[in-house]
This record gives C-alpha cells, structure tokens and sequence, in this order.
C-alpha cells in the first residue's frame, strides 16, 4: 500500500478535533494542509467558491475536441475522470471547479454502496446531490476502456488554442504533452475490474489509484512550470482566475455567510455519506454486540475523515495554473489519507466477522 502511515495517529487525532458541520469557523486549507503538510498554518480564511460560473479568462472559441476533452477511465472506479478533473481544474477552474472540489468521502463510500460508474452518478448516490445535466460524459460501461473518450491529446490541443504557442513555446508544450500521456498511461496501468473484489480489496485498490492519480499530477508540474514561465503576460492572463470583488462591507459579509452556508452544505453531505455507508455495513452484516462496538469506531472514524474531507469545496479558488494543480495534488492527498484511515478501522470490523458474516459484507457494492 502506497502513502503516509507512519504519523497517522498524529492526523486522526487532529481530525477528532475538527468541528461540527454547524462551525463554520475553521479554514478548508488549513485542515488540508494538516493531512498534506503538517507545517501548515491551520486556520485561515475561507474564500468564494462559485458554482457553474465562467470566468472571462475561460470563454475563448473552443473546437468540438477541445469541448469533448475526455480521458476515459483515469482514475478510482468511482471517481473515474479524476485525472481529468485533476488537469482541467488546473487550466479552466471556472468549468472544472465543481467537478474535483466536491469530490471526498463519496469516493469512500462508494466502494461499499454499489454506486454507478462516473463521478457525478456517484457523487449523487452517495450524498444525494443533483446530477449535473452540463457535466461531460464519458463511456463508463466497459471497465478500464482503453477507447473510452476522446485522444489524450485533446487538453494540450485546447491549451494550443488558447495561448497560440510561439515558436520558441512549442517546445515545452510539447513537454508537456508527453509528460501527460504518460501520466495518462501510468494511471491507466492500474486500472481493475473490480466486479468481484470484495470491498475490502476495492478500498485498498482505490487507495493506490488516488496515489497514482496524485502522483500524476506531480509529474507534469515540472513540465507546466516550464510552459508557464515561457509566457507572456497577456497568455497567463488566460488561465488566471479572478475572485469576485466585493463591492461594499454589507455585500462581503453576504458573501462569508453564503460560504459558512456552503460549507455546512458540504459538510453534511459528507457525514450523510459516510452514515449511509455504515447503516449499509449494519444491514448487510447484522453484528453481534463485540462486532457492533467495533462498527461503532468504524463509524466514528468515518464521519470524522467525511468532515475533514468537506474542506476543499469551500477553499479559495488559487489564481494561477500551478497553484490550482498543487491544490488538486492536497485534495488527493488528503483522500489517500482518509482512505487508509477508514481501512485501518474496517480491518479491525472485518476480522471480528464470522464466514458468514463476511460473505455477506463481500457482497456489498456489487
């Protein structure tokens, strides 16, 4: 198994400590930062997140591939365009902002609770959100579908457009491009039908996808520093994104109390998510007063990695490309984290199982 353990008894008593939904008080980036960088400051300020909204640094003439800019299925079966969501939050926040800062505790929860392929049918099964009608599809059906979507190449296409490289640009895009597919390759090296795992496998499978997919995107930053430093100003400009202005006290102190709201919504959904999950384990397996007390602390650990995880819908959204791309990299961080977390308190529940019992807990999810 992939990432951090060693200070894990450090972050979950840190994760304890967080707040309830109701407190609204608590910065985003500093829990974040606990779980990915524990020199991080933990509180801060809580800034605008806009839903569905297009900045004017976004609205440039897109071709029909650049629109359809998909990757098939690079990612955890149930977050399958992580990757994608991963690069085009990077470049176009204002269209990709949703689609990775909600994603948490229903990546979890979904390996237990059955929930369709594609990240947006999962995110709804599991927290009970709308399913966006905007969202981009993409051919799901088949499990590790290499012709799922459209070419890999399609995103630096766009980014071509965007900036109409110059000659002495092409170069590190073209960087750039082969750093890409071959995240996309290695991501997609990973990729199982998990159709007859159980949700113990599915659950440690899934923690190595998102350290894939993380360490994905630490890959191409080198290549996109490159890239970024090779641009003018007015080519930045493209990818910059601009917090609302405040135009008076009053309409700021709307706006913080629309993001306390935002972030309660968050909040509750992730914990929805997480008792969803355990009243679906304690159905399925009927536990005996031991096994129950084990579940208890399954429960416990699970609602308090669901609050640590509503962090990052509520964050300010950072203004440059790679700023954006180290953001998605603690997000994925922080769900590794809360992934082996949960892990650790399933085994103990597991283990307490008799044959029976598990057969019944393994079909969970299929």
């Amino acid at each position: 198994m992939r990432g951090p353990t060693i200070l894990l008894v450090a972050f979950l008593a840190a994760a304890v400590a967080l707040p309830e939904a109701a407190n609204a008080q608590l910065s985003p980036g500093g829990i974040i930062g606990a779980v990915t960088h524990p020199l991080r400051a933990l509180f801060g300020r809580l800034g605008q997140y806009p839903r569905r909204h297009r900045s004017p640094a976004t609205q440039e003439t897109q071709s029909p591939a650049a629109q359809s800019a998909q990757l098939g299925i690079v990612g955890p079966t149930a977050w399958p365009s992580a990757f994608e969501d991963v690069l085009g939050y990077t470049f176009w926040p204002g269209e990709y902002a949703e689609q990775i800062r909600t994603r948490g505790f229903d990546v979890i929860a979904g390996i237990f609770l059955g929930t369709p392929r594609g990240s947006e049918s999962a995110q709804a099964a599991t927290t009970g959100a709308a399913v966006r009608s905007d969202a981009p599809s993409t051919d799901l059906a088949k499990p590790c579908n290499e012709d799922a979507g459209a070419p890999n190449d399609a995103m630096v296409i766009r980014i071509e457009q965007t900036i109409q490289p110059t000659d002495a640009q092409r170069d590190a895009l073209d960087k750039l491009r082969t750093a890409l597919a071959q995240s996309v390759k290695t991501i997609k090296a990973g990729c199982r039908d998990t159709t007859g795992l159980s949700p113990v496998n599915r659950l440690d499978l899934t923690v190595q996808q998102l350290w894939a997919v993380r360490d994905g995107g630490v890959y191409v930053r080198a290549p996109l520093k490159a890239l970024y430093d090779t641009l003018t100003d007015a080519q930045k400009a493209k990818f910059e994104w601009k917090q609302p202005q405040e135009r008076s006290r009053q309409s700021a102190a709307a706006a913080n109390s629309g993001m306390g709201r935002q972030y309660q919504a968050c909040a509750s959904q992730g914990i929805e998510g997480s008792e969803h999950m355990i009243n679906q384990i304690k159905q399925t397996v009927r536990p005996n007063k031991e096994q129950s007390a084990s579940l208890e602390g399954l429960r416990k650990t699970s609602a308090d990695m669901a609050k640590l995880l509503t962090t990052s819908c509520a964050q300010p959204i950072p203004s440059d490309p790679l700023a954006r791309l180290d953001s998605s990299d603690d997000q994925l961080s922080g769900m590794s984290y809360a992934a082996t977390t949960v892990q650790i308190a399933l085994n103990d529940f597991y283990t307490r199982l008799d044959n029976e019992q598990k057969a019944r807990f393994d079909s969970l999810g299929r």
